[in-house]
């Protein structure tokens, strides 16, 4: 059996989607569930998210070339729970994502459903469905996102099972205050045949917190704090039985993100950046793949914290599957906030160099989130 180790290298439609009006809109305050029971050592908080889009995307052509598909959908549709018991935390999130008219089978599903322990010492145990501790945009609910959806940076990992929600058992801790966050743990890689794992993926981050500690995970922050914020995570996965009798695969990843969300002049100035690299290894050398994901994104919040013009970056290097197609992707748009995350309009636009189109989609959404 060949043993051999790899290197691992770091590896005329606008005005036709976005017309953006002036609306009267209600100072920006986020807001949580709404509390419907409270006795002894249980609460009970229920909300609801609806995201509903119209997107324009740039599609293979009959016959050749490209072609314009337009679409009306709710993109995510959620009925979630939350409280707590006897000292324990739980969350659920029941779906029905993805309701159009362009090849999709919208089905109900449980999101999240999870509860978390108190150990003491500002440890607690995390158990069920919930976000593995990988990528900064990945822990960014989809609600609170600078532009309309993720990017690049968590959707490659997605190939190595770092999806949005796994089953698993996590550790979680927090140090100085909350300045230092961790979590580590053990969870099914949902990309996988379970039969083909012998071992269960391991996921870790560490979040360094040097301003304001709480709700770190959103691209828009409201007041006068302050947040200056690091990440590094890793995962890897061992012993996945390969295509090939015998054949042992190895999966990992690596990352680091920053965000910074600052008042500035008469607004707030938020910037993100992220990397991620993954790399896949096969004992039979045939199937080593590496990729590296990157990010950049910046909006500038002003007009009394109500609009917030943006611009990311997303670049895609590596081998596919990983990865697919090195590309380079810019979203430009705006985030127009009623209440903030809670209720506001989103709309980008889709810019991918090199492939000799001036634009290759759009993208309008409103949001209610509680």
């Amino acid at each position: 059996m060949n043993t051999r180790r790899s290197e691992w290298h770091a590896p005329s439609v606008i005005r036709r989607v976005v017309v953006f009006a002036a609306v009267a809109m209600l100072p920006a305050t986020a807001f949580g569930g709404v509390k419907v029971y409270e006795k002894d050592d249980f609460t009970l908080e229920l909300g609801m998210r609806i995201q509903a889009r119209m997107e324009y995307s740039r599609v293979a052509a009959t016959g050749g070339g490209t072609e314009w598909l337009r679409d009306n959908m709710i993109r995510r549709a959620r009925l979630k729970a939350n409280g707590k018991v006897q000292g324990c935390t739980y969350g659920f999130e029941w779906k029905i994502d993805g309701t159009d008219q362009n090849g999709s089978t919208p089905t109900a599903a449980v999101e999240n459903a999870w509860i978390q322990y108190p150990l003491g010492k500002g440890i607690s145990a995390k158990a069920g469905l919930y976000d593995a501790p990988f990528s900064r945009d990945l822990l960014t609910s989809d609600s609170k996102q600078l532009a309309v959806d993720r990017g690049a940076v968590s959707a490659v990992p997605s190939a190595l099972g770092l999806v949005d929600n796994v089953v698993g058992l996590n550790f979680i801790g927090t140090m100085k205050e909350g300045h230092v966050q961790y979590a580590a743990g053990l969870f099914d890689n949902r990309v996988i045949t379970a039969k083909r794992q012998d071992v269960p993926m391991l996921a870790g981050r560490v979040d360094l917190n040097f301003g304001a500690t709480k709700d770190i995970y959103q691209d828009a922050h409201f007041g006068n704090e302050k947040w200056y914020c690091l990440g590094l995570n890793g995962s890897v996965q061992s012993s996945i039985d390969g295509a090939v009798a015998q054949d042992s695969i190895t999966t990992e990843a690596a990352g680091v993100d920053g965000m910074l969300d600052i008042p500035a002049g008469r607004g707030r100035l938020m910037l993100r950046g992220e990397m991620n690299a993954m790399h896949i290894e096969s004992t039979g050398g045939t199937g080593d793949k590496n990729s590296t994901v990157r990010m950049i994104g910046a909006g500038y919040l002003m007009m009394k914290e109500r609009v917030q013009p943006f611009v990311r970056f997303d670049q895609i290097r590596g081998d596919t599957p990983i990865a697919g197609t090195n590309r380079d992707i810019t979203y430009a748009g705006a985030n127009f906030y009623q209440k903030g995350h809670g209720l506001k309009i989103q709309g980008d636009l889709l810019f991918v160099s090199g492939n000799g189109e001036s634009l290759d989609g759009g993208r309008l959404q409103a949001q209610i989130d509680f």
